[in-house]
């Protein structure tokens, strides 16, 4: 409620300053249901979402925009007895209520000044992926701020009463691009990083990445070079990296999602190193690392080399690989890899029918019992009474932990703008669906 206290009153102020006559006000926004039906659960459902736009602009050298959405509503089957809202846990979303919202406006400060985008409610920052990339809080940004060469950011927010504020400075200046950020969380925890990136001479491309965090002391570290190998008769492009990420690098507001920079890598040391080329329409790369994994810094338990050759036929994509690895400790361990894929990318196979497929295999240690397989493909197509329909099958036999192992899926958008789809898999998922989306 607080949340949209402070835009409502905002948008209030905003509309009393501005003359209503000079502004072109339009109404936009996001709405799509769905209806499912759960055979293993024997239960139906719904989910229902909500996006609005408020759009005020341009008035003289500036537009404002407001953007409310809401958390879906759920209904469910209760006891038997007919739908209702399903139960809100501990912890879920409450249905209906305002998940984000915020006013952002596009203009500059003072007459003939430079444009800036402000925003006020629940912010998006992205500043870096090792200290800032998060929707939690809420406040009041401004990005775009632009002098010369150099482009800067600020924001103040809070997230559950902790106040969060931060700065970010970029640059670009002949062959050298610098990025520096800062973020204050709370009274005892700061946040820093700064990334550079650069091209001293023809051929060479360094870039570095150093993050820390003032609490916990701890940091990580990236440092990456690429060359272009002189005297040889084939380009062939050396690479050499170096990363650090000590075990209790953590900070509040860096990105969690999966993918990012810091998950796997707490507690981690490494030495990388590879050669890459092409010759006779075959992709060649040899890589090595020296890793470090106890969080000492040091360089001495593990280590590996791989090589990896591609190429492609008749649109299709064929990679063969190998890795040996050593585990360093009392007993050196070795443990060998082979991958081999194959993947045909959307292909018109028949006039308005497209087709996907993808295979890969991993045999560790020449077991062919472990090895694990992964097939994938999917089916679009766009003729007569098929006109619409999607049809996508997953097969994996070591599936990670969560995911299901065989999967299989059915979408059809009929030309009433009606959405139907079956799907199903081996974590007794075994559902029909039916949805509807509009933009206005």
């Amino acid at each position: 409620m607080k949340k949209l206290a402070v835009i409502l009153a905002a948008a209030m102020i905003a509309t009393v300053a501005l003359p209503v006559a000079a502004a072109n006000v339009s109404v936009g926004g996001k709405l799509d249901s769905k209806m499912m039906y759960d055979f293993g659960a024997d239960t139906p459902s719904a989910e229902t979402n909500l996006k609005l736009n408020l759009n005020v602009g341009p008035i003289g050298s500036q537009t404002i925009t407001g953007v409310i959405e809401f958390n879906p509503w759920l209904i469910a089957e209760k006891n038997g007895c007919g739908m209702a809202p399903k139960p809100v846990e501990n912890g879920d979303p409450v249905p209906g209520a305002i998940r984000r919202a915020y006013l952002e406006a596009v203009g500059p400060y003072w007459t003939d000044g430079p444009a800036v985008t402000s925003r006020l409610g629940d912010l998006e920052l992205a500043y870096s992926p090792f200290i800032l990339s998060t929707e939690a809080l809420n406040g009041m940004s401004v990005s775009g701020i632009a002098y010369g060469p150099v482009e800067a950011g600020v924001f103040h927010g809070f997230d559950k009463g902790i106040r969060a504020r931060g700065a970010r400075v970029a640059a670009g200046v002949a062959n050298v691009a610098v990025d520096a950020s800062a973020v204050k969380v709370g009274d005892d925890e700061l946040d820093y990083a700064a990334y550079a990136i650069a091209t001293p001479i023809p051929g060479l491309a360094l870039d570095a990445t150093y993050a820390a965090q003032t609490n916990t002391k701890a940091a990580a570290i990236r440092a990456n070079a690429a060359a272009k190998v002189p005297y040889l008769p084939l380009d062939v492009i050396a690479t050499a990296g170096y990363r650090s990420t000590d075990l209790a690098f953590n900070p509040t507001y860096r990105w969690m999602e999966e993918g990012n920079p810091v998950d796997g890598e707490q507690g981690k040391a490494a030495v990388t190193a590879g050669l890459a080329t092409s010759y006779a329409g075959f992709d060649v790369a040899l890589n090595g690392e020296i890793l470090g994994d106890d969080d000492d810094g040091k360089l001495d338990d593990g280590r590996s080399i791989g090589a990896t050759v591609g190429t492609a036929i008749s649109g299709f994509d064929l990679t063969a690989g190998h890795k040996v690895t050593q585990t360093m400790g009392e007993k050196i361990e070795t443990h060998n890899t082979t991958t081999l894929g194959i993947a045909m990318k959307e292909r018109e196979v028949l006039p308005n029918m497209l087709i996907s497929a993808s295979y890969n295999a991993a045999m560790p240690d020449f077991s062919l019992a472990e090895t694990r397989h992964i097939a994938k493909a999917s089916v679009d197509a766009d003729v007569s009474v098929l006109k619409g329909i999607k049809v996508s099958a997953l097969y994996d036999t070591k599936p990670a932990t969560g995911k299901p192992g065989r999967e299989l899926g059915i979408e059809y958008g009929a030309p009433c703008g009606v959405k139907l789809g079956y799907s199903c898999n081996d974590l007794n998922t075994n559902m029909v669906y039916a949805g509807m989306e509009v933009e206005f």
